[in-house]
């Protein structure tokens, strides 16, 4: 019952976003947010957006509210004497009237521990915290990279 009101509070906000106006030069927006296709037995899925601060003022990513997940961590990859590692973050720092792009090899979220692994097509909702007290509802898709990749494999081909 709790996941289910959860889940109605996600959606509720969600649609008053989707309705509000979005030219607000105040506020922080989110741009092109994709959830990374994993195997149903995947233990972590990748998050991956834009994030534009739209704002005079420095603002932090601190949380991420999802539901169906254990937990939703903030990571950065960062090259440690030459080994890649995906290491948790208390933040992500967004300059004012700058972006942060979550993506493969950087900054981004991992939902950890899923319940169900959401396939391609599907979408998860989320609500990203930031420490000035604003809250974004995004509903990002779930995007199988491998036939990205194909289809950039088969071009190169040629």
């Amino acid at each position: 019952m709790h996941k289910l009101i959860l889940t109605l509070i996600l959606f509720l906000f969600a649609f008053i976003q989707a309705n509000a106006e979005n030219n607000n030069t105040n506020s922080i927006s989110v741009h092109n947010p994709w959830v990374r296709w994993a195997p149903a037995n995947a233990p972590v899925l990748g998050v991956f957006m834009q994030i534009d601060n739209n704002t005079a003022s420095d603002v932090r990513l601190i949380g991420v509210d999802v539901i169906g997940y254990q937990r939703a961590e903030i990571h950065r990859t960062i090259n440690d004497d030459g080994l890649m590692k995906m290491v948790r973050q208390d933040f992500a720092p967004i300059a004012a009237g700058r972006e942060l792009k979550l993506q493969p090899g950087g900054w981004h979220i991992m939902l950890i521990k899923p319940e169900q692994v959401p396939s391609a097509g599907d979408e998860v909702p989320m609500v990203l915290h930031f420490d000035d007290g604003s809250e974004q509802t995004v509903r990002v898709p779930v995007k199988d990279s491998r036939i990205n990749m194909q289809m950039h494999d088969h071009h190169h081909e040629h």
